[in-house]
């Protein structure tokens, strides 16, 4: 079976310094793969190549096709991305903002077909956006522009979501709401997510399977369990933790405060 996304010994080197060297990945359909590792490790490079937006070595080819013989619109119409930072238009709103989605389907001359204006107010219904649609998209709460960001993404109608630090700035609510809403909507509308994450407690909470990147590489790869282990985290992170249980299947992920800083914390200045 053709994964849906598969890349092969990518590499991508920026400004004279190589970001990404030899990375190999397989995603299948409907999977959702979570990228972790240390800052400037990679992750949001792999899935910029992923769209196109940076040069790479290697092949990476998606749904069995190599991603060179995709024209830009060809390739959008195929991967979605929900970017750490978009940019808003000030005064655009919502339901404009999500009708950029539509763009790889229009045509050069036509606006949007009455097909194109369904799939948004599609979109803005299933993420509970349709009372927003006339909103500024400058004006809207955090777990509200996450959504709008999504449901953008969604318009696109592409077999493959990229997220990238999807649950950045927003509260602990918020965050369970949007990974949720990202995990229900694979199911529906049988998407293969990527997405790079920050959070590891997080990380074990929801995708399928994780690839833990660190100075370019993918250094580990596999289900939570297997990846998010002590050892690992001590050697690429730099951080001492400890990994429970929550009873459900999930893995949470603990710091624990080296016994030197304990000690120093509770020794009394002398007189």
């Amino acid at each position: 079976m053709t994964p849906e996304l598969s890349l092969s010994d990518v590499g991508v080197v920026l400004d004279g310094r190589e970001i990404l060297r030899a990375v190999n990945l397989a995603v299948e359909g409907g999977e959702w793969v979570g990228l972790i590792g240390p800052n400037g490790a990679g992750k949001t490079t792999l899935l910029r190549a992923v769209t196109g937006a940076v040069s790479f070595t290697g092949s990476l080819t998606i749904a069995g096709v190599s991603s060179p013989m995709l024209r830009r619109r060809a390739l959008a119409q195929g991967v979605a991305l929900v970017p750490q930072h978009p940019v808003l238009p000030h005064g655009m709103a919502v339901v404009d903002y999500v009708l950029l989605g539509r763009t790889p389907h229009l045509g050069q001359v036509t606006g949007p077909s009455r097909h194109d204006l369904d799939v948004v107010a599609d979109v803005l219904g299933a993420l509970s956006l349709s009372d927003l649609a006339r909103r500024d998209v400058t004006t809207l709460s955090g777990g509200e522009l996450q959504r709008v960001v999504i449901a953008r993404a969604l318009a696109q109608e592409a077999p493959i979501l990229l997220l990238d630090e999807p649950t950045t700035a927003l509260d602990i609510g918020k965050q369970q709401a949007v990974l949720e809403l990202v995990h229900r909507l694979r199911r529906t509308r049988r998407l293969t997510v990527l997405s790079a994450m920050h959070d590891l407690t997080i990380a074990g909470q929801f995708p399928d399977r994780l690839v833990l990147l660190a100075g370019g590489r993918v250094v580990a790869e596999g289900s939570a369990a297997r990846v998010l282990e002590p050892a690992l985290i001590q050697r690429h992170y730099g951080a001492t933790v400890r990994i429970l249980d929550d009873g459900a299947g999930g893995i949470v992920v603990v710091p624990v405060r080296s016994q030197d800083d304990i000690n120093a914390s509770n020794a009394r200045p002398t007189k």
